[in-house]
């Protein structure tokens, strides 16, 4: 897969690795999601609270804990967190996207009161709790059992000349998430969609077609069968 973008992000190496012009990742549509733009949209939020962040790109899923781990003196503000890595996972009767990136609000209580440590006052996640029921978080997940608090599928770019640009791919080099992220998951991910949509629309293109026009549209010769040649 090749990408197009003046930005890059922790996995694009990989393109030099895995070669393959076939696959273009026109990338020009991002931004660099940083720890600041995720603290403001955490704005209120306590410190050491924690929060469960999704990570979609294509089929494949990343499940965070983050926790808040420092705030600015000024409105209690956050302005630090940590993350740590649940679960990946793959789904293939989800709908496939290129990549959504989302703080969750919350599960159900029945959900919650399995993985917390049922104190009202103080709460907090069991991170050994949530080992052991991972699975019900991403059946949780799976079966849209959940409410969202924020999503980065837009953001909004202030260049130098006052030109206002809204973007909606999120970078994640510079949000503490990709040290977290094995960069080849996400890079074959990212792959993956652009294969499946191209699929899908050579599929859309041969519908109501003969068997020989399916033949050419592929570059044979029905006469010769072979490549490229008339």
């Amino acid at each position: 897969m090749r990408i197009i973008d003046k930005n890059n992000d922790f996995y694009d190496y990989l393109q030099n690795v895995y070669r393959d012009n076939s696959i273009v990742f026109d990338r020009t549509d991002s931004y660099v999601l940083t720890k600041e733009l995720i603290c403001e949209r955490l704005f209120g939020c306590e410190l050491n609270s924690q929060h469960f962040v999704l990570l979609q790109v294509c089929n494949t899923f990343w499940l965070f804990l983050l926790e808040i781990t420092e705030e600015s003196p000024l409105w209690n503000r956050p302005v630090n967190y940590k993350v740590e890595l649940i679960a990946t996972w793959k789904n293939y009767n989800k709908e496939r996207v290129l990549i959504k990136f989302e703080i969750l609000k919350t599960f159900r209580w029945n959900i919650l009161k399995f993985i917390s440590n049922n104190s009202w006052r103080d709460f907090q996640y069991d991170r050994k709790k949530i080992a052991e029921r991972v699975d019900v978080l991403i059946q949780a997940i799976d079966t849209g059992d959940y409410r969202i608090a924020c999503s980065f599928d837009k953001h909004t770019v202030t260049y130098g000349n006052g030109e206002k640009v809204e973007k909606h791919t999120p970078l994640l080099k510079a949000s503490g998430f990709s040290s977290c992220i094995d960069p080849l998951d996400i890079f074959l991910a990212f792959e993956e969609y652009f294969s499946a949509e191209k699929s899908a629309i050579e599929k859309t293109e041969s519908k109501g077609i003969t068997d020989k026009e399916r033949i050419e549209n592929h570059g044979f010769d029905t006469k010769t069968s072979f490549r490229g040649r008339r």
